[in-house]
């Protein structure tokens, strides 16, 4: 929330408009790839469990 803070009450040239938005885009993009990392790791987890609960 502190960049909203940041960016409310600052006016930005269309430069650095431009440059934000592709870092901004940057930072989700990296966060995509770490969340679907992370979801892989919890499907493979919940799946290595079933496979325990079928061997008893």
């Amino acid at each position: 929330m502190g960049f909203i803070k940041f960016t409310k009450k600052t006016s930005l040239s269309a430069d650095d408009r431009k440059a934000l938005q592709d870092l901004l885009n940057f930072e989700k993009q990296k966060l995509q790839l770490a969340l679907k990392d992370v979801d892989a790791s919890l499907k493979a987890l919940r799946g290595s469990k079933k496979k325990s609960k079928k061997k008893k």
